[in-house]
């Protein structure tokens, strides 16, 4: 008790001197017009730029919402094209979609290297393992590679140790797309071979030879083709409709039939 005593009468005089301050600024803006003009005038501009930043914070954090729900909406409309019956061959269980989409987010990503990743924030919490397809809006980006409870790593589409099973859509010649470690703003497309019907701007799809990815999604568009050395098959390049430069938000694809049908191949 005696210390705040003390403690008082040591800032009694710093106290006294605030108050009278207080006090004469009050004076002031009440019997002077143009003192309190001023005064009004710089609080309205404080509590404008105030409530201006308050209702951006808001904004933000309403929008970081909404991209949310907008990235659940993406992937279960994405479930449910991607799970569409193709073939004949009917389910284990008609009522379960053919994959699961998980929405990620990209957290880091690289392009300048000939084995190229990405790291995404969803794990084996949230469902995500090895193998698993990844995809844009766009197309495809790649294979999960290594999971931990939060993230993964993602191989990424421009990796030269990755390939894919393509077809021309449309159209029965398939092959491998794969890259060269050149731009990453062109894969290979080999195996088509050379009395295909093939076109500038034809589009190349998963063609669904593996449990990796559904037939259909898109891969790229044809830039051009030439016949390669050993004059039976063209190498085709291919424009990939995803931009790996900008990767943000992705989907990953569980497919929930894979052990079955891993199964009858295995029994042919």
């Amino acid at each position: 008790m005696s210390f705040l005593a003390s403690l008082a009468q040591r800032y009694s005089h710093i106290a006294l001197f605030i108050l009278c301050e207080l006090i004469a600024f009050i004076l002031i803006i009440n019997f002077n017009q143009k003192q309190r003009d001023i005064f009004l005038h710089s609080s309205s501009l404080m509590s404008g730029s105030l409530l201006k930043k308050t209702s951006e914070l808001k904004d933000y954090m309403s929008l970081q919402e909404s991209n949310a729900d907008l990235l659940k909406e993406n992937a279960r409309l994405l479930q449910e094209i991607i799970s569409m019956p193709r073939s004949e061959v009917a389910m284990p269980d008609s009522n379960q979609l053919a994959y699961d989409v998980i929405p990620a987010h990209v957290i880091n990503n690289s392009i300048l290297s000939v084995r190229n990743h990405f790291t995404i924030d969803k794990g084996s919490l949230d469902g995500v393992q090895p193998s698993m397809g990844v995809v844009t809006l766009g197309g495809i980006a790649g294979i999960v590679k290594s999971v931990n409870e939060r993230y993964a790593t993602v191989i990424s589409l421009v990796n030269v140790d990755i390939r894919v099973s393509a077809s021309i859509a449309e159209k029965d010649y398939f092959g491998t797309v794969s890259w060269d470690g050149q731009a990453y703003s062109s894969l290979i497309l080999n195996a088509i071979p050379t009395h295909a019907d093939i076109n500038l701007g034809d589009k190349i799809v998963t063609n669904g030879y593996s449990t990796i990815f559904p037939p259909g999604l898109d891969v790229g568009e044809v830039l051009s083709f030439d016949v390669n050395k050993n004059g039976a098959f063209y190498d085709v390049a291919v424009k990939p409709l995803v931009d790996f430069s900008s990767l943000d938000y992705v989907y990953v694809l569980k497919g929930n039939f894979a052990k079955e049908l891993i199964s009858l191949i295995e029994d042919e």
